[in-house]
Order: structure tokens, then C-alpha cells, then sequence
């Protein structure tokens, strides 16, 4: 798998996520996405659905991403904000700077709401987001996939029992998520703002005709739509 790591992105196997703003992008938010000339693109956020709306539908763990930190430069990882990785045993996030990226070796896992439960949400539950995609037109966007940084054992955990076992519980404005298996047992971490490293957004493609219902999305990766 190959990774590379800028001030304004994220790319994994030729598939770019937005950095710009990810300190303040959590699943679930929207707002406009800005797409200046240049490379900088990034989502202005508008607000965030509800966490227990998020904890209804299937939240998925995909692809863990083990990274060279030696290839990645300090001015590149450190862009925007404070970052934040999960470590095993410990449900709250660490900070952490380019240092200690390489000598705990840190990796990247996304965490992702697919297409159909996205829409389901939106069209069922999340009706200030819904509504804010249907006035804001083709510069809505809501953020569907994140990448969270952890150390790689508990990255292994996740990506190893995450499918069967995940169970999501919403706190507030945060996510409790737990897997549990393995000789690590049962693993809490606490996904809350601040925690994004980078992330994709949804856009509406097709609407009803009074815009009350979505009929189709696509994702927006950066670089695309």
C-alpha cells in the first residue's frame, strides 16, 4: 500500500483525503467545501449531525495504513493543529508531534459510514444537515470517511475483530467505540472533534423534486468533484 503524507492531503493507493480543516471535521459534519485555485481544498464546517444519529447507522472500520515516517517531512505532518493518536489501553487520545510519530510507530485506520446508511441517515434522522445540503447546492458536502491515527497494536486489534465486533455508543458530541476480541480483549476509544487526521465527503447527486429527499450520493475525494 502506498501512502503519502502533504500539508493538504492525505493519499493512499492514488486515493487522496482532504487535510485542510481536519482538526474540525469529524464523521458527520458538513458544510461547503472551498476549492481554491492551488492545492489547498478543504470543507468549511457548517455543523455535525448528531452523534446518536452516527451510533444508529453501521459505522465500519476499513483499511489500516502503515506508514514510513522517515519519507514524511515534520512541516508536512504538523500542517494545521495539534494532531492525536489512540493507543492501546487507553480510550482518550494522545497528543503527539513528528518524533513521536516515528518512534511509536503510528499508523492510519479509517473509520466510514457507506453510501446507503449515509443517505438513510440523512433523509430519516439528520434533517438540519439535509436541509443544509439542499440550500447550499453544489458546494454541500458531508464528511463520510475519516482516518484516525493509532499505534499498531491497536490498529491490528481493530482491523482484525473490528468487522464482527464493533458496537458504537454516542456521549455528547463524542463516539464510544469498542471492539472486542482477541488477547487485547475489549478496546474502547473515544472518537471526539479534534481526533480527524483526514477525511472524504459525500455530495448529493440526485435530489427529489422539492429537494426534501436525497435520491443518490457519490463521494468526493480531493482532487474530484
Amino acid at each position: 500500500m502506498e501512502t503519502k503524507i502533504t500539508k493538504n492531503y492525505f493519499e493512499v493507493n492514488t486515493m487522496k483525503y482532504f487535510r485542510g480543516n481536519a482538526h474540525r471535521v469529524e464523521l458527520g459534519t458538513y458544510g461547503k467545501k472551498h476549492d481554491p485555485i492551488g492545492a489547498k481544498a478543504y470543507l468549511e464546517s457548517q455543523a455535525k449531525v448528531k452523534s446518536e444519529h452516527l451510533a444508529n447507522r453501521p459505522i465500519k472500520f476499513g483499511t489500516m495504513a502503515t506508514i514510513n515516517w522517515n519519507e514524511v517531512s515534520k512541516g508536512d505532518l504538523e500542517a494545521e493543529a495539534d494532531l492525536k493518536f489512540f493507543s492501546l489501553g487507553k480510550k482518550g487520545a494522545i497528543s503527539f508531534g513528528y518524533e513521536k510519530a516515528k518512534s511509536a510507530k503510528l499508523e492510519l485506520i479509517s473509520l466510514a459510514i457507506n453510501t446507503g446508511p449515509l443517505t438513510a441517515m440523512l433523509n430519516k434522522d439528520a434533517d438540519g444537515a439535509r436541509k443544509f445540503l439542499a440550500e447550499e447546492g453544489n458546494d454541500g458536502r458531508i464528511a463520510s470517511e475519516v482516518w484516525i491515527v493509532v499505534d499498531a497494536e491497536l490498529g491490528e486489534h481493530f482491523t482484525t475483530h473490528g468487522s464482527t465486533s464493533l458496537s458504537v455508543q454516542a456521549f455528547g458530541s463524542s463516539l464510544d467505540l469498542t471492539v472486542t476480541g482477541g488477547q487485547h480483549g475489549s478496546q474502547t476509544i473515544t472518537y471526539s472533534p479534534g481526533t480527524t487526521f483526514a477525511y472524504m465527503l459525500h455530495k448529493v447527486k440526485d435530489w427529489n423534486k422539492g429537494k426534501t429527499q436525497i435520491e443518490d450520493m457519490e463521494d468526493d475525494y480531493k482532487g474530484l468533484g
